[in-house]
């Protein structure tokens, strides 16, 4: 027998309830990045009355200040708008962390950012938005990730647009992938005596339903949905964390812990909360993001022949060490050439370690550097937008032009692929306007 309580918990008319539609329709027949066990586990404490109802109160994006640092608490799961809180405190929201991050970019007294994750994902919606906007805030202000004890999928996808990655030993990153949950319940109508029948108009009105056995057309276009984000993910995460697409897809979506993790290049520094706050309040803060494997600059007998490195000078050759670096760490304005040393490191921060060998044989200047991050930033944008975002760096290795790859994914969009695979789950019409759309977001 339910207790009265629950009973007015799932079913109150209140603001803020009913609590089970709440929870069905964001979580069922919806793309999630969430670590799947543990949001059943959350829900089924939900619905068998395991939380405890309270009185409300703020979301848990509360801005702490600490000197010049802010803290972020991210916890729990993660939804794409806020919510007025049904159960205790509302679930942290990808549009309340944006207005957080609003509010941080307009205090210069801000210089860094902790966001302490303890989340097992949430809704796909918006959060893509919410990391692009991350990635924006990088150039001003210094973005940390402190994952105490656990950030997978979505909670990974907010990790990863950080500048850096701080995890503690038993701390647990992850689960890149996308899930998408049916529940059937056809036979349990059929046992009840209960016979469902929709009246509609359009193949697709009532793909997925719960009262019908899940149709090859509506799975069709699940899977497409799932594998569309699934590239964005994968791309995202590649982007911001300077790795490989394919070195992504190949975590398979498993989760990482400790070292393995940093091993892996999806974390940077082992260490506690406590840790990196005291680091952070003990003055200039100092620590970078280590080179990864894949990204580390050419050692010097693996640079091109025709590659010469500079002399270091005597320790004592001032005038000589005063020639050839300025206090930006380039090359004397004789030469214009950035620092080798400095150029591969550069590259390798912007996601550009493909391009290290051709950098360095062309003894790239600081404008060159710029326009190829420019150029770079722009072929991912036209690539997510696409869709095809696994495409980018392909493109951005073999020096394509804007105008060249804007031309060859339109080309791609136009070949009929992208029409086929959605046309017998959406319809000729949405799939049309679909496809305008996308020419649209790509200028062509």
């Amino acid at each position: 027998m339910l207790k009265p309580n629950l009973l007015s918990r799932l079913f109150s008319r209140g603001q803020g309830g009913p609590l089970v539609p709440q929870i069905y329709s964001r979580v069922v027949n919806r793309p999630l990045l969430v670590e799947p066990a543990m949001a059943d586990a959350l829900i089924d404490g939900w619905m068998r009355g395991g939380v405890e109802a309270g009185a409300g109160g703020e979301p848990r994006q509360i801005l702490e200040r600490v000197g010049n640092v802010a803290v972020l608490d991210v916890s729990g799961p993660l939804i794409a708008r806020a919510v007025e809180p049904v159960c205790g405190v509302a679930p942290t929201s990808y549009e309340g962390l944006m207005l957080a991050f609003d509010e941080i970019e307009a205090d210069a007294n801000i210089t860094h950012v902790v966001l302490r994750l303890e989340t097992p994902g949430g809704e796909a919606a918006q959060v893509f938005d919410l990391t692009d906007r991350m990635a924006e805030l990088r150039n001003s202000k210094t973005l940390i990730a402190m994952v105490d004890d656990y950030a997978y999928s979505g909670g990974y996808a907010i990790a990863a647009a950080c500048s850096e990655i701080w995890i503690t030993r038993t701390g647990g990153v992850g689960s890149i992938g996308v899930v998408i949950g049916h529940r059937e319940v056809s036979e349990a109508n059929a046992k009840a005596g209960i016979k469902w029948t929709y009246v509609h108009s359009g193949a697709m009105k009532v793909a997925g339903n719960p009262n019908e056995p899940l149709s090859d057309e509506a799975r069709g276009f699940m899977q497409g949905e799932s594998d569309r984000l699934y590239d964005l993910f994968v791309g995202s995460v590649a982007q911001y964390r300077g790795l490989s697409v394919e070195a992504v897809r190949a975590t398979e979506a498993g989760i990482l812990f400790g070292q393995n993790a940093i091993d892996a290049g999806l974390a940077d520094h082992l260490g506690t909360f406590r840790e990196l706050m005291t680091e952070l309040q003990g003055g200039a803060y100092t620590r970078k993001v280590p080179l990864r494997e894949e990204s580390m600059p050419l050692e010097e007998e693996e640079l091109p022949d025709d590659i010469e490195m500079p002399e270091a000078p005597e320790e004592g050759d001032s005038a000589a060490l005063a020639g050839m670096h300025d206090q930006s760490g380039q090359l004397s304005a004789e030469a214009g050439a950035l620092d080798p040393v400095v150029l591969a490191e550069r590259c390798a921060t912007h996601g550009l370690a493909a391009l290290t060998a051709t950098a360095l044989k062309e003894r790239w200047s600081t404008s060159q550097l710029e326009a190829a991050v420019e150029r770079a930033q722009e072929i991912r944008n036209l690539c997510t937008a696409a869709g095809m975002a696994q495409l980018a760096a392909d493109y951005i290795t073999a020096g394509a032009g804007v105008e060249v790859v804007r031309s060859e994914l339109a080309s791609r969009l136009q070949q009929g692929p992208y029409l086929s695979n959605r046309q017998s789950a959406v319809g000729t019409h949405s799939t049309a306007d679909a496809w305008r759309r996308t020419m649209k977001k790509i200028g062509a």
